[in-house]
């Protein structure tokens, strides 16, 4: 059900727009936003001339250092002195306040690693210069791509219609509907001061407004956003809101609008990979036998590789492993046309890739044998290791796991491969499996790679659990590897889907016990925003399960949470993403239940 009704295909094609995690830059934006306006410390405001200006303790320092830092400081914006190796009263000032401004303790005094700090931020402040050079031109490029057509042309012209809509926030938050939340985050979002954020929440306020059916609302938000870049995302992923809510002929006809060629191959590989994963067999095929007229179009050769083999796995997916094989050898006949070693080694990979997950692992691993190793031979290697665990070589699978050697990637494959072998049975492997996959993780530096890495071995170990009759023990340890994780949101997702799951498996005392943990662990997410969005996603999954009750009793939990919150970004998100999940359980369930 469609909450606010069917719109025309035409209005659709303008109005719906996709999904945040497709929003290519906004990430990228915040952090140029975050190291620009470091870059542009002001040292003369607001810093107390008695920190700056007292002496640091005088002593012989090495010219060449004293020149390096002299160097980096000039660079940044904190030294006009000349560059001469002599260390004095300024160029101790100057390297108080580039202290103060990074917030390292303040002593003014020159050494080694303050030298390779300053190398290093000026690096990144060229980086970021170069990035800025090309956002521009890139935002450039894509207005005039959106200006030359009519049919888009009025995406990026026109008024702001949702500024006039009739309002009650007090009617709103006492009985909402998607419309009224979604006006509010609106509002919200206008007060957000930066324009980098503002564009983020309203993506994702785009977002809801797609998958409502509000395509004049759509409108009026896409013509608030500064970037035309994102604009043109927001058609290129029209396809996928429109494809998955089940309307396959408005998914194409978006297509057809969108200017750029890679942009319309990258909506056809889209609506196919969905068509493919809702088992759609037929359709799937269609739309991959369609885009490959765009894709002979495209004039890089590695680009075409890209989508060749991309679309070589969706349509193995479909059950067609001929033709599958047939888009493989196309992109392999690619490969003598790329002159670049390092484009050909990029383009093998993809082609590695492709036979790995069209179930020829071992071909995959032959082929990489030609390539220079790296570490972009990981995806390829993920691949054929659960590619070889999905055919039960789970010797060959461990091997080639043991040969990555990203300790983060290892521990991921492994898991995975211990839940094939506890799938066929082999419950002894799997723990076997599973153990070396928790010593690998325990190993990982980066926290949220850790954080990741322990919530699939703690999924894995409750699979295992569950097809080992339940095994209580090893419920246990799949609790106890999801305390580990550091991750406040994560933690809670982890525990309530293992709750979840064990509810779903009659393991009534389990499902409680994780349950208990899950509240516990929600309650320690010190963001409400982060609790909201949390218990969306909770609520989204048990819909999709069509868990509705229970669905609609974690979401009326969110909407409390998300109603308290007052900070223009949190609030425009946090009510953007309930209107969202509103809609996913009122098309699951037909209704949307008055409010307790």
């Amino acid at each position: 059900m469609r909450v606010l009704g069917l719109l025309s295909i035409s209005t659709v094609i303008i109005g719906l727009f996709p999904s945040t995690s497709a929003w290519a830059g906004v990430n990228d934006a915040e952090f140029l936003m975050n190291a620009e306006g470091l870059a542009t410390f002001d040292t003369a405001a607001g810093t107390p001339m008695e920190d700056l200006n007292s002496p640091a303790p005088i002593k012989s320092y090495s010219a060449n250092l004293i020149r390096k830092i002299q160097q980096g400081l000039a660079d940044q914006g904190f030294f006009l002195g000349a560059i001469d190796g002599r260390f004095g009263p300024k160029t101790a000032s100057a390297i108080r306040a580039y202290q103060k401004s990074a917030d390292l303790f303040i002593d003014g005094i020159p050494t080694p690693q303050l030298s390779l700090d300053l190398e290093t931020g000026g690096k990144v402040g060229v980086l970021l210069k170069r990035l800025k050079k090309s956002r521009d031109r890139a935002t450039k490029s894509a207005r005039e791509s959106l200006l030359s057509r009519p049919e888009t042309r009025n995406l990026i012209q026109g008024t702001n219609d949702l500024a006039k809509a009739p309002r009650n926030a007090k009617l709103c938050m006492e009985n909402p509907e998607p419309r009224c939340l979604l006006l509010e985050a609106s509002i919200s979002a206008g007060n957000i001061e930066k324009s980098e954020m503002r564009d983020w929440a309203l993506g994702e306020i785009l977002t809801s407004q797609a998958k409502a059916g509000l395509a004049v609302d759509a409108l009026s938000t896409t013509r608030r956003i500064h970037d035309p870049r994102l604009i043109m995302v927001a058609l290129r992923d029209i396809a996928k809101a429109q494809v998955s809510s089940g309307d396959s002929e408005s998914a194409l006809a978006a297509v057809d609008i969108i200017p750029d060629l890679e942009q319309q191959v990258e909506a056809y590989v889209a609506i196919a990979e969905i068509q493919a994963n809702l088992g759609q067999i037929d359709a799937a095929a269609k739309t991959s036998s369609h885009l490959i007229q765009y894709v002979r179009r495209i004039k890089s050769p590695l680009t075409k590789i890209t989508f060749r083999t991309r679309v070589a796995v969706i349509v193995y997916k479909a059950g067609f492993k001929k033709l599958a094989l047939q888009h493989i050898q196309s992109a392999n006949d690619l490969i003598r046309s790329i002159r670049s070693n390092k484009d050909r080694d990029e383009g093998m990979r993809y082609i590695a890739g492709a036979y790995a997950e069209t179930g020829n692992p071992k071909k995959a691993m032959d082929v990489l044998k030609h390539v220079k190793n790296g570490a972009d031979d990981v995806p390829v290697l993920i691949a054929a290791a659960t590619g070889l665990a999905q055919a039960g070589s789970s010797d060959e699978a461990l091997i080639t796991a043991e040969s990555i050697e990203a300790v983060r990637y290892r521990a991921l494959v492994l898991a995975r491969i211990a839940a094939y072998q506890a799938g066929a049975g082999d419950i002894k492997s799997a723990r076997k499996t599973l153990d070396k996959s928790l010593a690998a993780a325990k190993t990982i530096r980066f926290p949220f790679a850790k954080a990741y890495a322990f919530s699939r071995i703690a999924l894995a170990l409750n699979d295992v659990s569950i097809s080992n009759g339940e095994d209580q023990k090893m419920l246990e340890e799949s609790l106890n590897t999801t305390a580990l994780i550091k991750d406040e949101r994560l933690k809670a997702h982890i525990f309530w889907t293992i709750a979840d799951q064990r509810r779903n498996t009659t393991d009534i005392s389990g499902s409680e016990l994780a349950k208990q943990k899950a509240l516990s662990a929600t309650d320690d997410i010190k963001s409400p925003f982060s609790r909201v969005w949390m218990l969306c996603d909770i609520a989204e999954e048990r819909a999709q399960r069509k868990e509705i009750d229970s669905a609609w009793s974690l979401f009326n939990e969110a909407l409390l949470e998300a109603k308290s919150i007052s900070h223009p970004w949190g609030r425009a998100r946090a009510l953007s993403k309930v209107a969202s999940t509103m809609t996913i359980l009122a098309d699951h369930s037909g209704k949307i239940p008055a409010r307790p």
